[in-house]
């Protein structure tokens, strides 16, 4: 279904899904409109349902065509898949070694540096002896 933008005048369509996904809201719903977006300015655009009925005909059919489809479909996806293997927990971690080091990797240093003072507390403050720093 081609529609235009009633804002910034682009051409865009709606896809069959799209239309039977906002048909079955609006009867859920029992809305008269349907807001279908603007790809270029993402505004609502107001289609009526009559426009949409139009369209799509025989559209409840469809959808309970689909709802038989999925209904088929759950139970084959419910059924459990077959465990994986698992390494047990003993066996990767041992008692009393060090973490495993990546070769290549950079040794990390342990001793931080030491924080550096804001701007404000370095230009015109006074050190303890009273004193003005340069």
């Amino acid at each position: 279904m081609q529609l235009r933008c009633t804002y910034c005048q682009t051409m865009f369509a709606l896809s069959r899904d799209e239309m039977l996904a906002a048909l079955e809201h609006l009867e859920e719903q029992k809305l008269k409109y349907y807001d279908a977006h603007c790809p270029k300015c993402r505004r609502a655009n107001r289609v009526e349902r009559l426009k949409l009925e139009l369209a799509y005909p025989n559209w409840k059919s469809d959808l309970k065509a689909l709802a038989k489809q999925a209904a088929a479909q759950a139970p084959e996806a419910k059924t459990p898949a077959p465990a994986a293997a698992q390494k047990p927990a003993a066996a990767s971690k041992e008692k009393g070694s060090a973490p495993a080091k990546k070769p290549g990797a950079a040794p990390q240093e342990k001793a931080s540096a030491p924080a550096k003072k804001s701007p404000a507390a370095t230009t015109g403050a006074k050190t303890k002896s009273g004193a003005k720093q340069p």
